[in-house]
């Protein structure tokens, strides 16, 4: 017991006096390591758990405060078991530099980018004159890159390299979290892993949950307290029908599936058809880890690997077959006892950066310093998001064109918004423009790539790089400028006209080639697409229109910001992305939306509004989803047929927080977004959502 750990409580006294207490000591890890290393054919034994225990002191006591590092005994115990593995593959090999390779491989993975040469360090001086190639695995490795390519995304060594991790991570962990911040790749990676298994003659499925989205009594399931009835739960029906037996099949030939040196990479591999098992698969947790749910998870984490419903029943994880892998931005809420049960890989977005080398490999043999000096003396690489979204353009005079303006202007604007770099050449930083929310370089790209899908369209086939630029500089404004306060705005619009070099004019309109300079701002200007000139918001107020209804509540007098709203709004309602409006009480956001609304076509579009309050429970807002929606086939749901269905939710923030900083109904939320799916509450099978 360990009363301190988050989600657990002290016992009653007059229980607590029933119980001896006991003293814990503190484990010998250099004797525990020495005995299991000797019981793996390892004749240094010794030696070698003296060096490792070493360095795991000196990787605790020298390496950044992480909440998801661990190197206590569970973690030793891993590598101890990957270096067993090893011995018995490769026995002609060194001891030490198996053991060097084991310490690597599975402590690599999650260290952020600034512990990784200090860890590379530390090894080095352990392990003098030792250099252990990373170990290529032919099948698998080609399949990741196919899987890569195939989806549109670009080769990136790092990114590859972040899979086989993962891949060899789950080699010895039933249980892995990828962690990292948005934007990092974790979806990416591991997807690209079970599509890579996929195309390497093993099957691999993907059972995804939001543990946040649903209460946990609807997670585990429910035992009536007075007629003992049970109700079982998401979880426990996926985690039931995860772990059936599979199909027994004779195992293929080498030669039928895998090369021989695949085969021989490590003795539990994944991609092995032992015992007959022709199949993997993952149930997802996408979603945050706190105690309030994943506490009950820790003996399906541990070596017993059994998960405990409530009304009694017990079922056993099927590993390998079956593994469990957790998708979580950081484990500040999850108790040292959660986090030392799990295999860690680490995403980071630095590594997915503006400055992305593509033609060096990462490879242990690089020195750091150099590597780092290549990539800041050659940037030849593009963010991998935006290198997808160009290549998507079918214009390929437009797709130059825009290249240029990227290289141009996207660096040094998104440094501004976010660092406050002005000039990196001289180290010129000013404070940063403050932003009502906080938004990543990704989010910006992301904003950015919507509104040029929604003004570069083929019917306009717009040629003229002036007249891209102007349309690209109206986008940077309301992308990357978009959620700066008014003074933020300010401060970033005299940036961005600097970084643009284009002349500005002291009129009201100005011809793309030039700007506009009366008013403060280019977010006062819209760009005419017709025209092809900058004309002001005022331009295009309509006319004061009565309500037929002559109610007052229905009166709304259009303004200059009314209708910009309503252009940023339905710029992101066409080409089918989600738009969030924030701004203090009393600045018509809600009168905007219900406003455009009622304006659109009833015949192409159906509005669903949803207004949340400190009562709205995840339930509410999917019944209040599938009461608008009807079934198509078996699992599709969509709204009626030729309509969209459009959803307003209204008062985002209102939901309570649960204990942990989560709310339930945003949580859902997420989920639809992201995946396009919810889960049936009653029946617990998947509804997909369609358009």
């Amino acid at each position: 017991m360990n009363p301190g750990y988050a989600g657990r409580a002290e016992l009653p006294d007059n229980l607590k006096a029933l119980f001896r207490p006991v003293v814990m000591v503190v484990p010998n890890l250099e004797m525990i390591c020495e005995n299991m290393l000797m019981s793996e054919g390892f004749g240094k034994a010794k030696i070698l758990a003296k060096k490792m225990t070493v360095l795991y002191k000196l990787a605790e006591a020298r390496l950044s405060k992480q909440y998801h590092y661990d190197f206590k005994l569970r973690a030793l115990k891993s590598v101890l078991v990957m270096a067993g593995g090893l011995k018995r593959a490769s026995p002609e090999y060194d001891e030490s530099t198996i053991l060097m390779r084991a310490l690597r491989d599975m402590n690599m993975p999650k260290f952020i980018y600034a512990d990784v040469p200090l860890f590379r360090g530390l090894i080095g001086d352990l392990f003098p004159g030792l250099d252990c190639p990373r170990v290529r695995y032919p099948s698998f490795n080609d399949a990741v890159e196919q899987a890569i390519t195939e989806a549109g995304y670009q080769l990136l060594d790092i990114q590859i390299d972040k899979v086989v991790q993962l891949y060899e991570t789950l080699m010895t962990r039933h249980t892995t979290m990828i962690v990292g911040p948005t934007g990092g790749g974790k979806t990416v990676a591991l997807g690209t892993m079970v599509r890579a298994q996929t195309l390497a003659n093993l099957p691999s499925k993907q059972f995804i949950i939001n543990p946040k989205a649903i209460p946990v009594s609807e997670l585990y399931g429910m035992l009536d307290p007075q007629t003992r009835d049970w109700t079982d739960g998401l979880l426990s029906n996926i985690f039931r029908d995860m772990n059936k037996p599979v199909h027994q099949l004779a195992p293929p030939s080498r030669g039928d599936c895998l090369p021989s040196s695949f085969l021989l990479a490590s003795p539990s591999s994944p991609l092995q058809v032992a015992e007959g098992k022709e199949e993997r698969r993952y149930i997802v947790y996408d979603g945050d880890v706190d105690a309030v749910w994943v506490e009950n998870m820790n003996s399906v984490m541990d070596d017993n690997k059994l998960l405990t419903l409530p009304n009694g029943e017990r079922i056993r994880l099927n590993f390998p077959t079956c593994s469990m892998l957790f998708e979580v931005f950081d484990l500040q809420y999850a108790s040292p006892a959660t986090i030392s049960r799990c295999g860690m890989v680490y995403v980071d977005p630095k590594d997915l950066g503006w400055q992305v080398h593509i033609t060096v490999p990462l490879t242990p043999s690089h020195h750091i310093h150099s590597l780092l000096a290549t990539l800041c003396a050659r940037p030849c690489g593009w963010q991998p998001f935006l290198w997808k979204w160009l290549n998507s353009r079918e214009n390929v005079q437009e797709q130059e064109v825009l290249r240029t303006l990227c290289a141009k202007y996207l660096e040094v604007c998104i440094d501004y918004v976010i660092e406050g770099i002005e000039d990196r050449a001289q180290m010129i930083v000013i404070e940063p423009p403050r932003c009502v929310t906080p938004m990543s370089n990704l989010a910006m790209i992301q904003q950015l790539c919507t509104l040029l899908n929604s003004m570069l369209t083929e019917e306009r086939a717009f040629t003229d790089p002036t007249v891209i630029e102007a349309v690209f500089l109206y986008a940077i404004t309301w992308s990357l400028g978009g959620g700066l306060v008014a003074a933020g705005r300010l401060q970033f619009d005299k940036f961005l006209k600097k970084v643009s070099g284009i002349t500005v004019g002291s009129g009201d309109e100005a011809q793309a080639g030039s700007l506009p300079g009366s008013m403060p701002t280019l977010h006062d200007y819209l760009f005419d697409f017709e025209q092809k000139r900058w004309r002001p918001w005022s331009s295009e107020v309509p006319e004061y229109d009565p309500p037929p209804d002559r109610k007052f509540s229905s009166i709304m007098v259009p303004t200059s910001d009314t209708v910009r709203s309503t252009f940023l709004l339905n710029s992101c309602v066409v080409v089918k992305s989600a738009c969030l409006f924030v701004g203090d009480s009393g600045t018509a956001k809600t009168t905007v939306i219900s406003k455009y609304l009622l304006g659109c076509d009833p015949d192409k579009t159906c509005s669903l509004g949803i207004n949340f309050s400190s009562r709205t429970s995840s339930m509410d807002v999917q019944i209040a989803i599938e009461d608008s929606i009807e079934k198509r086939t078996k699992d599709t749901f969509g709204p009626p047929a030729g309509k969209r269905l459009l959803v307003f939710v209204d008062d985002l923030n209102m939901p309570r927080v649960d204990t942990y900083g989560t709310q339930q109904p945003i949580a859902l939320l997420k989920l639809v977004m992201d995946k396009g799916f919810i889960y049936d509450r009653g029946k617990v099978i998947t509804q997909a959502l369609e358009p």
